[in-house]
């Protein structure tokens, strides 16, 4: 948006510096992938051994996803000295773990009362794949050197976030 050189990340730390703000939707979201890790055992070994840790630190440290959450938004929003593009992930991430909460809210909601699993797995296995889809394409697109830009509104949100410095 600002310029070209900015959809460029350069050097290897940089671009694994942009993928590590990605933890905080897989952390908050994770829960939603339970139906595919009882249907995929393989998907769900490989998720209790990647994210089973930090996911239990999320679960018992007392606003660990908070203090995460305003560590990349806050933290990283008007601090010039660190790379524009790892600010911009940031802010995406952010962005994603917000989106979040509509299905969060609605998931809530049902909770107490007996919906049948053939509703509620199909519900929750698309919020799934829709925040995983986003995260992956995040963390790929960085890895290569691109800055994620593709996902709608939530890009150029973040785009604006972190403005043109």
């Amino acid at each position: 948006m600002w310029s070209k050189d900015d959809d460029e990340i350069s050097g290897f730390g940089n671009r694994v510096k942009c993928c590590f703000p990605y933890l905080l939707p897989l952390l908050d979201g994770d829960h939603f992938g339970r139906f595919i890790y009882e249907r995929i055992p393989p998907l769900g070994l490989a998720n209790e051994l990647l994210l089973g840790p930090l996911v239990q630190i999320n679960n018992h440290v007392p606003f660990f996803g908070l203090a995460f959450f305003l560590a990349l938004t806050l933290g990283t929003r008007f601090n010039f000295d660190m790379d524009r593009n790892i600010r911009y992930n940031a802010q995406l991430a952010a962005l994603i773990d917000i989106a979040l909460i509509l299905p969060e809210l609605i998931a809530s909601g049902f909770e107490e009362g007996d919906v049948p699993r053939s509703i509620t797995e199909p519900c929750s296995n698309f919020v799934w794949y829709a925040y995983t889809t986003a995260v992956v394409y995040c963390m790929y697109s960085n890895l290569r050197g691109k800055k994620p830009s593709g996902i709608p509104y939530l890009s150029q949100s973040a785009e604006w976030m972190v403005g043109p410095f």
